[in-house]
């Protein structure tokens, strides 16, 4: 029993030691993977995070020129508020037979010229307007530097754009209401280098956006009427192909949100704001300011048409159009998309 005891007794101290040194060596092996673990984790949080970020929808928005109207697009874009809806707004220049026709093949998602949008609708193209941005134009009629009354344009040939757009409208009413009319003289359609025709001599007078008109003025031409003093007109909006509106409507009800989001704080923070003016269009602190200025009672917070702005927009496009009976707004609006946003 001694002996047995001795043994038990002397293999006791050579055992405990290979057991401790195991369970140290475990615990450390342990160690060791949670700290490998934890290291590829971080190496690997980039990558999953990066994997997880929802990618963004390209968004095509067409502009009729790089014009003030557009304020809150750009507004929009520069301030994350697109992005936050899950978009990413691709912004480019268009004139309206071009835009029109994107539309309808998909290639593109929204128009902004309101006014153009409307009239192609009343001539039986599958477009509506689905909501507006402003109710009063930033555009101005400047004239070189020795014209100095509307009267004075009476058998000229000025600067335009194509016969249905917004820049002849405004034109056309600002000399109607001097007493001018149509065949006292011509419109020539110069696209988007109204400025340009301008400043070389090529017209003695053109229809300018609000940035354009800053320019001008600077280098001493003349406005001579400024249109958001006389007419209501939307401007600045969403115009969509009728077969987009009906299939894309969680994907436009998201894009409605974020363009009355943008249009808010256009409208509201001007310390936002200003910055993106004038990285966008170049322009010093003082002119984005006064470019804001003009627009800052415009701004259609609610997404729609005034009264006068709609009233205006209807009885030119009888006028025009040689229409019998003043157009309905369901020929020309769907406004179903904002109404459900503002329900929400």
């Amino acid at each position: 029993m001694r002996t047995a005891g001795r043994g038990s007794v002397s293999r006791l101290p050579a055992r405990a030691p290979v057991k401790d040194g195991a369970r140290r060596q475990g615990r450390i092996a342990r160690g060791l993977v949670a700290a490998v673990l934890a290291a590829a984790v971080l190496l690997c949080a980039p990558a999953l995070f990066a994997q997880a970020k929802p990618r963004l929808r390209p968004l095509r928005i067409a502009l009729p020129s790089n014009t003030i109207a557009a304020a809150h697009f750009y507004v929009g874009k520069s301030l994350g508020i697109f992005e936050s809806y899950g978009f990413d707004p691709q912004i480019l220049v268009l004139e309206p037979r071009a835009a029109l026709a994107a539309l309808l093949t998909g290639d593109l998602d929204f128009y902004t010229a309101t006014g153009t949008t409307t009239r192609a609708a009343l001539r039986g193209v599958p477009v509506r307007v689905i909501m507006v941005g402003l109710n009063r134009p930033d555009h101005v009629l400047v004239a070189s530097k020795e014209i100095t009354s509307i009267e004075q344009l009476r058998g000229k040939v000025l600067g335009g754009y194509t016969a249905q757009a917004t820049v002849n409208t405004v034109l056309i009413e600002l000399l109607r209401k001097r007493g001018l009319k149509p065949d006292e003289y011509k419109i020539l359609n110069v696209g988007t280098a109204r400025l340009p025709a301008l400043i070389s001599g090529n017209v003695p007078a053109a229809v300018l956006n609000g940035l354009e008109t800053a320019k001008a003025v600077k280098q001493g031409f003349r406005p001579l009427a400024r249109a958001a003093d006389e007419i209501e007109l939307a401007t600045g909006g969403l115009g969509a192909s009728v077969a987009s509106i009906q299939s894309k409507r969680e994907i436009f009800r998201k894009v409605v949100q974020a363009v009355l989001e943008s249009i808010r704080v256009s409208a509201t923070q001007r310390e936002r704001v200003v910055p993106v003016l004038m990285k966008q269009f170049t322009v010093s602190h003082e002119d984005a300011n006064l470019i804001l200025d003009i627009v800052q009672k415009a701004w259609a917070l609610d997404g729609r048409p005034t009264a006068g702005s709609q009233k205006f927009e209807f009885d030119l496009a009888q006028r025009d159009m040689g229409l019998k009976e003043p157009p309905k707004p369901e020929q020309v609006y769907d406004f179903s998309i904002l109404d459900e946003v503002t329900r929400r």
